[in-house]
């Protein structure tokens, strides 16, 4: 990396300096977005990797500038709270994930020195990597996990805080550069990880910060625009039957729960555990619930405990609520669903979406938004519908932002939201919801026809700027005649099994256009269908098309 020449080594830095480097970082990410967003492989006018870190890291920065926080550890608590909020998009989600682990160490010190900062370095790669499903290598995981290896060997050399800052960078670029080699699909393009690029930026962005002693001021109005990764995180099925939620009080602040955790892991599955130093609130889905509150007696007092069983919806309710008693009894279920376009959004309002998030394809929302959507709704159990795979870690962190019961339907398409959604009764128990929602996504097959954003190559094809695009799930077909792209997915639909075939047009189609593409794609089908032709209204993606 480049050298910078001063006079003084920071050995350690105080709460001060670390707000100073947290806004420095997001002015970095501000600035160098778009080379960040260039760096999706994905061809679609929607590659934003770079802007969802960029908003994420930006909360943070607002938010310190606006507050009066003095300390390291009231300044690193709130720049993890602000980013939890302001998470959006899977790298803005694991951003967050990474500082909130930083924060659990930098929490107890005064000052932050080589030793600890490679510790909290450390902290934040294992929160993160335990908090993804399905981790995949050659992406910001793995950077950040190799930065903070390295830092913990530069502090044995040289315990300063520039030394081991300045080695972990030396080390992401490193890690950075092999991702190439980690990941097929980077592989084939030529290109390296962008959420590894996005770390590498903010962590040269704090290096410089830090010696040359300015703060980058962020811009009044960010031109960010928000947009899709390419990196699909799949989430876990659901298997255990008693959603168990549990806040404890500790005996002692110094007490560890790491082994609690560990337990837990042992008992279920969707498990979200904080532990704040005073409080350790839980999540889990088990089988085993009494064994599960009977090993938290070890660590503490219960504040609330509350034991759903999914089944039959069955709740009971130990102790005082942490939110707010509504005025009315809650009701039983709830339906938060993300859409974006005129058509959608009164389609899933029609089929009793409680609340809409604006959001999709090219704006995702953060998680701040989706917990606003829920804590409107006045219900026991809450279902929210992502219908995009980049925003479904986002959703995934709203639980451990309420008390409420939040089941996440991992629709990752509009289409799989609507079909899941008319699965949906009321009458049936959570559990059976989820299995019956689930069920249907399976049988949807999602198509789309947009255009390409840059001249790329993808899977040996040749993209070039302008050309149209035709993604059928994770299969891409391009032309340059719309016809060609037409009648690949006139052959695709009669390779399969659907019967019932939706085409949802957007807003920059007239209705006269998109009833010519359906004829023309209806009269290339040998075989029978039933054709529904209705308005989306969204953005960018000219057409979305359904096959169930």
């Amino acid at each position: 990396m480049v050298e910078i020449e001063h006079d003084i080594e920071h050995v350690t830095i105080n709460g001060a300096e670390y707000k100073n480097l947290i806004i420095s970082s997001a002015q970095g990410l501000e600035d160098n977005k778009e080379e960040i967003n260039n760096l999706n492989v994905f061809p679609v006018p929607d590659g934003d990797t770079g802007s969802n870190m960029a908003m994420t890291v930006a909360e943070a920065a607002k938010s310190l500038e606006k507050s009066g926080t003095e300390t390291l550890s009231e300044t690193a608590n709130a720049t993890a709270k602000a980013m939890l909020h302001g998470a959006r998009g899977n790298s803005g989600v694991i951003t967050s994930l990474i500082f909130r682990g930083i924060s659990k160490v930098l929490e107890t010190a005064n000052e932050c020195d080589g030793k600890i900062w490679a510790k909290a370095l450390m902290s934040g790669a294992e929160l993160a990597y335990s908090s993804v499903d399905k981790p995949a290598e050659g992406t910001i995981l793995t950077v950040v996990k190799y930065s903070a290896e390295m830092a913990q060997k530069a502090a044995k050399k040289n315990n300063s805080f520039e030394f081991v800052l300045k080695s972990s960078i030396d080390a992401a670029e490193e890690a950075l550069e092999n991702t190439v080699n980690q990941n097929p699909v980077l592989e084939k393009a030529g290109v390296v990880d962008a959420g590894g690029m996005g770390w590498l930026v903010m962590m040269k962005a704090m290096y410089m910060a830090l010696v040359t002693g300015q703060t980058a001021t962020l811009k009044e109005k960010p031109s960010t625009k928000l947009s899709a990764d390419f990196t699909s995180y799949e989430t876990e099925d659901i298997t255990f039957a008693f959603c168990t939620e549990f806040i404890v009080r500790k005996h002692a602040p110094e007490q560890e729960s790491n082994s609690l955790k560990a337990y837990l892991s042992t008992m279920g599955d969707s498990i979200v555990m904080v532990d704040d130093g005073e409080i350790i609130k839980t999540h889990i889905h088990t089988n085993e619930p009494h064994q599960v509150l009977g090993k938290a007696l070890e660590y503490g007092v219960y504040e609330t405990v509350k034991v759903e069983n999914m089944k039959s919806q069955h709740t009971n309710k130990i102790g005082a609520s942490v939110e707010s008693v509504p005025s009315e009894p809650p009701q039983k279920y709830g339906i938060v669903s993300v859409a974006s376009g005129e058509g959608f959004t009164q389609l899933f309002v029609e089929l009793g979406a409680n609340e809409i998030v604006s959001g999709g394809q090219t704006m995702n929302p953060s998680t701040d938004d989706i917990y606003n959507a829920v804590s409107k709704i006045n219900a026991e159990t809450i279902f929210i519908f992502p219908n995009n795979k980049n925003i479904i870690l986002a959703a995934n962190q709203v639980q451990d932002l309420t008390d409420k019961n939040i089941i996440v339907i991992p629709t990752t398409s509009v289409p799989q939201g609507i079909s899941a959604l008319l699965a949906f009764d009321a009458d049936m128990s959570a559990e059976e919801n989820l299995e019956a929602m689930t069920d249907v996504m399976s049988t949807v097959t999602t198509m789309q026809i947009t255009y390409a954003a840059k001249d790329s190559s993808y899977n040996d094809m040749q993209i070039k700027q302008g050309d149209y695009l035709g993604i059928i799930n994770k299969e891409l077909f391009t032309s340059p005649d719309l016809d060609s792209v037409i009648s690949s997915f006139a052959e695709k639909i009669n390779s399969l099994d659907g019967q019932m075939l939706s085409i949802y047009y957007g807003q920059d189609v007239t209705e006269e256009d998109a009833q010519a593409v359906c004829d023309k794609l209806t009269a290339k089908l040998s075989r029978d269908v039933e054709v529904n032709l209705c308005f989306g209204g969204q953005a960018v993606y000219y057409y979305v098309i359904s096959l169930e």
